[in-house]
């Protein structure tokens, strides 16, 4: 049991560093070009196609992991108070699963593409950031941008 742990911990920062360099080797090839972008919008708008859909890829593949690992990680916890036999989809990690947020588009270029249109629609939003748009297109609640430029600024 103490070796699956460890395991799980490389793991775990394996991918937490292979979700996040590309934004930071995106990120400081910026920093040296001068001044750089002053805002989410500027940055995200200043960065090439590639480095939009590699920054998506990473939040949405990270995300998935994390919810996989996190769900089995607290059904492991939970067979300790299950009695009875349950069904697949009554399984803590299944329940889990079920009740986070997903990512529906069959295609994550949808979401690139979202983010794109949103800082090209709300050039000077600074409440909004990549993170907190993708987290507010996924479902629930599946906000338009124009609900997440409303919400963001409501305040």
């Amino acid at each position: 049991m103490r070796q699956r742990r460890i395991t799980t911990s490389q793991l775990l920062v394996v991918a937490l560093i292979s979700v996040c360099a590309p934004a930071i080797v995106v990120t400081s090839r910026m920093a040296r070009g001068g001044s750089g972008p002053q805002g989410p919008a500027q940055l995200w708008l200043s960065w090439s196609s590639e480095a939009r859909t590699t920054y998506v890829w990473g939040y949405l593949h990270g995300l998935e992991q994390g919810k996989r690992e996190g769900c089995s990680f607290y059904e492991d916890k939970m067979k300790a108070y299950m009695h009875e036999p349950v069904t697949p989809e009554k399984l803590p990690r299944a329940v889990c699963l079920d009740a986070l947020p997903r990512y529906p588009a069959p295609y994550f270029q949808v979401y690139v593409d979202a983010v794109t249109a949103y800082f090209t629609k709300y050039p000077n939003d600074r409440e909004a950031g990549a993170p907190q748009i993708l987290q507010e297109l996924a479902s629930p609640p599946g906000l338009t941008i124009d609900q997440i430029h409303a919400k963001l600024t409501a305040h």
